[in-house]
């Protein structure tokens, strides 16, 4: 089963859009890091934590080792976050798919040839595996841009495309 390594500004996203029943409904495994999990507003974090107690999301706790490591990465990317290095060190040393809307941390990601994706793909995961229907799907990607995220600035012709074939 592929496993999904989550950036914070995907989990935000999916929290306040109500999709985290269809996210963690898909067929992968899912990865955060407990920094990542600390960005979150402490209402987000409750949010995710039946997925966690579950076992659905799992939450790396990061050991000295990996925090040496994630150092490294920032020193050569420094306008990175520790946490972005930690969902980039997680991807990379798990083979595991970032699932980030970060811009420099997707280019950096795509330059080190760790796969990477963001909200569309989530979106097109959704859709494809049944968990949201396309209706649906067109309606968030609305609400995600023009109301979670005004500054996201997601392709507006892949964005079109979807609200063309959603929309049926």
């Amino acid at each position: 089963m592929k496993l999904v390594v989550n950036d914070a500004n995907i989990l935000i996203d999916l929290v306040e859009l109500q999709l985290l029943p269809h996210f963690f409904a898909l067929e992968f495994e899912f990865l955060t890091t407990t920094l990542i999990l600390e960005e979150l507003f402490e209402e987000q974090q409750d949010e995710l934590k039946q997925y966690i107690d579950e076992g659905i999301l799992v939450c790396e706790e990061m050991t000295a080792q990996d925090i040496e490591a994630i150092k490294q990465i920032e020193q050569n990317k420094p306008k990175l976050s520790q946490q972005d290095c930690s969902a980039y060190y997680q991807a990379q040393t798990k083979n595991g798919t970032l699932i980030t809307s970060d811009n420099t941390l997707r280019k950096f990601a795509q330059s080190t040839q760790i796969d990477v994706h963001g909200h569309l793909w989530v979106l097109d995961q959704m859709v494809a595996q049944q968990t949201l229907s396309p209706f649906t799907a067109s309606q968030k990607l609305s609400e995600l841009c023009e109301v979670i995220n005004t500054q996201l600035r997601l392709p507006q012709a892949e964005c079109n495309s979807r609200h063309s074939a959603w929309n049926i």
